[in-house]
């Protein structure tokens, strides 16, 4: 009798808890109506590309990489889950005839987003400037952000909402800053400008990461780390080696089918070298990598075999360089091992149906 009466009282409190009412927690669908997923730690990413003639390399790491990437990030405890966008610019119509932007909104169809980000050709440009603040407000103001904010208790730790996360990877800078090129000085006759793009994000709490190529003048980088340091983010310039294409797909962990498949589309690309067999690599898909896992940490994700620096295979950038001591954690403490949250906390973590 006393055993069925604490049964009872247990599931009465566990009724009120947030983490444990469904409805109050907003409990909602995936993008396909598949499953309903409840305070799993949520991230929502968008690629901003820039795809003029210049950035061909780079558009090809996004694309040979995006779904290891996601994978990797996914195989957390508890597991994240992640959606992905695309926006890819290049430049206004007296500079380029084909188009401003495109976009792909956000979803948790990887294989889709790949599909788009493999129709993707670098193209055009030439000049430096290119339309870069067109391209972040797309981003920042015309996709569809999850802007689910869980029901919390005040006497608890919060349960994290959704991480937002722009990766803005370009080799140009935004037109009217003062680059060499002089094309569109004014700026954008749109009237964007990236201090606009950073009110946005901050706004929308939207951490910017900025990735600039080889080709990036001065001013492109003082304006590519201003966007990054000012909404939370951090900066990286990519460095760049040319690398034997069988031995570097497997050295990447690819599949010995994707590897083969990989080798022979390499052998396609412009800066293929026929007498070495390789290509030009770059550090593009390690930065996403260490910086998708850094953000996932900060929402309590724990990956097997980690050091403190979220590195799980000894070859990914330190989180701490990435951030740039930027990503604080959302929830840094235990709860006290003697109040109620506590103790009903431990008998979550132990269910399998929590997990």
């Amino acid at each position: 009798m006393k055993i069925a009466s604490f049964v009872m009282a247990l599931f009465v409190i566990v009724s009120v808890l947030p983490f444990a009412n469904v409805a109050e927690a907003g409990c909602v669908l995936d993008d396909v109506g598949q499953k309903c997923i409840v305070y799993e730690p949520r991230i929502d990413v968008v690629f901003v590309i820039d795809s003029t003639g210049s950035m061909a390399d780079e558009i090809r790491t996004v694309k040979t990489h995006l779904i290891k990437i996601i994978k990797e990030v996914e195989g957390g405890q508890p597991r994240p889950y992640l959606r992905v966008g695309v926006v890819t610019y290049r430049d206004h119509e007296l500079e380029e005839k084909e188009y401003l932007y495109r976009k792909f909104d956000l979803t948790n169809d990887i294989n889709a987003a790949v599909n788009f980000i493999n129709g993707i050709e670098a193209y055009g440009g030439g000049d430096l400037p290119e339309a870069v603040a067109d391209g972040l407000d797309v981003a920042i103001n015309q996709m569809n952000w999850n802007d689910i904010v869980y029901t919390q208790n005040q006497q608890i730790n919060p349960v994290p909402s959704t991480k937002r996360l722009i990766f803005l990877i370009g080799d140009a800078a935004p037109h009217g800053e003062g680059s060499t090129d002089r094309s569109y000085a004014q700026g954008s006759p749109d009237g964007h400008n990236y201090r606009d793009n950073i009110k946005d994000a901050v706004n929308k709490d939207i951490r910017i990461y900025t990735v600039s190529g080889s080709g990036i003048d001065s001013v492109g980088i003082r304006i590519f780390k201003e966007i990054a340091s000012k909404t939370g983010g951090s900066y990286t310039h990519l460095s760049y080696i040319r690398r034997e294409v069988q031995e570097y797909y497997e050295d990447e962990g690819f599949a010995p089918e994707e590897v083969q498949s990989y080798v022979a589309e390499a052998r396609t690309y412009a800066d293929y070298d026929k007498e070495t067999n390789s290509i030009l690599t770059n550090t593009l898909g390690k930065f996403a990598m260490g910086s998708m896992k850094a953000e996932a940490q900060d929402m309590g994700v724990k990956y097997d075999n980690a050091d403190n620096s979220g590195n799980t295979d000894g070859d990914w950038i330190d989180t701490d360089d990435i951030t740039g001591d930027v990503v604080t954690d959302v929830i840094d403490e235990e709860p006290s091992k003697d109040s109620l949250y506590g103790f009903f906390r431990k008998i979550f973590d132990k269910l399998a149906f929590w997990r």
